[in-house]
C-alpha cells in the first residue's frame, strides 16, 4: 500500500470526529464507550472552547509554529474524554473547568477574555495545584489531552515538530505516541 493511500487529512478526521461527537451527544453511540451517552450529560456544549483556549494558553502559535486552536484540538479534545476516559474523569473535568470559570468571573470575565498573562498566570497556579494533587487533579488529564491532541494533528504533526518553546519535551512525547501507528516511518518524524 502507498503513503498516498495512507494519509488521512487533518479535515477527514475532523469530520469523523465531530460525526463520533455528534453521535455520542445523542446516545446513538452510547454502547461500548466509557461515557457513553452519560457523556453527554457530563460535558456542556461551550466546554470545547474553553478546552481550546486553555490549549492555546499552553500551545499559543508562535514564530516557529502554529498553535493549538490553530490545529483545532478542541473538538478532539472533547471527544476523546467522551470515549474514551471513565465518567468519573469526566465529571472531574467538568467540574474543574465550571470552578475555572467562576475563577476567570472574578477577575473579570471569561477566559477567553482575561489578557494573554493573567490566562498564563491561572494556569501556572493550576499546574502547581495538579502536580501537588497528581493525576486525580482535572487539569492534570487536561494538560495531557491538549498536548496529546495538539502533537497528534495534522498541524502539530507536519509544523508542530520543531521543539516549542514552551514544552520542548512535547515533541519526544509526540514520538512516542505516534511509534507503531505511522507503519516504519517514525524516523522522518523523529529523526
Amino acid at each position: 500500500m502507498s503513503d498516498a493511500r495512507c494519509r488521512i487529512t487533518r479535515r477527514e478526521a475532523l469530520k469523523t470526529a465531530l460525526a463520533g461527537s455528534a453521535l455520542a451527544a445523542t446516545g446513538l453511540l452510547g454502547v461500548g464507550v466509557p461515557g457513553g451517552a452519560e457523556a453527554a450529560a457530563v460535558m456542556p456544549n461551550d466546554d470545547q472552547a474553553l478546552l481550546e483556549d486553555i490549549a492555546d494558553t499552553l500551545l499559543p502559535t508562535t514564530a516557529a509554529s502554529p498553535g493549538a486552536k490553530a490545529a483545532g484540538v478542541g473538538a478532539m479534545m472533547v471527544l476523546m474524554l467522551a470515549d474514551c476516559e471513565s465518567l468519573e474523569t469526566q465529571q472531574r473535568v467538568a467540574t474543574g473547568l465550571q470552578e475555572l470559570r467562576v475563577a476567570c468571573r472574578e477577575r473579570g470575565g471569561s477566559f477567553a477574555s482575561l489578557p494573554a498573562a493573567e490566562r498564563e498566570q491561572l494556569l501556572t497556579e493550576l499546574d502547581a495545584t495538579a502536580q501537588k494533587a497528581g493525576e486525580e487533579h482535572w487539569f492534570t488529564r487536561v494538560r495531557a489531552l491538549a498536548l496529546q491532541t495538539y502533537f497528534n494533528s495534522e498541524v502539530g504533526l507536519n509544523q508542530g515538530t520543531a521543539l516549542h518553546p514552551r514544552y520542548p519535551d512535547a515533541t519526544t512525547a509526540a514520538c512516542r505516541w505516534s511509534r507503531g501507528s505511522r507503519r516504519g516511518r517514525d524516523e522522518d518524524f523523529c529523526g
